[in-house]
């Protein structure tokens, strides 16, 4: 059975409205982006490893929002297809409306519990996120970055 033009549609926005919250998320700060590096690898060697965000807590959350993200939008693509099979429909600009409103609560809902899992704030993953990737791009192998 071919998916529908709305279930093609749900899957299109669902994609769009996750790669719109970690723009949203993820934007570079000023100041991330003026620290030097230098700067950076002297205060890491003061911080005890514990106080310390590694690549992998990087990565273990990132996972986890994609999954449950994935699983935010295979609900709502259930919910419009029960809808359809029951021979309503909803107006496009509705439900784009509706499937950004839900994908958000649910991103922020999730982000609240999975940052505090992992004993972080929203802005110390975003300057982490952008450390590792800065040194990824320069091809230093940095551990760590201070929470």
């Amino acid at each position: 059975m071919a998916p529908s033009s709305s279930t093609v549609i749900l899957a299109a926005a669902g994609s769009a409205a996750l790669i719109l919250a970690a723009k949203t998320v993820f934007k570079p700060s000023e100041a991330s982006t003026t620290s030097s590096t230098s700067t950076t690898a002297a205060t890491q060697a003061q911080l005890d490893s514990g106080d310390c965000i590694q690549p992998d807590d990087v990565i273990a959350i990132f996972d986890e929002l994609f999954i449950h993200m994935q699983s935010v939008v295979a609900q709502l693509s259930q919910q419009i297809q029960q809808i359809q099979m029951a021979g309503q429909s909803i107006p496009e600009p509705q439900l784009r409306g509706l499937l950004k409103g839900e994908f958000e609560r649910s991103l922020k809902a999730k982000q609240s519990s999975i940052f505090e899992k992992h004993d972080v704030d929203e802005d110390c993953l975003r300057e982490a996120t952008w450390e590792f990737m800065t040194m990824a791009a320069n091809g230093e192998g940095g551990e760590e970055v201070a929470k």
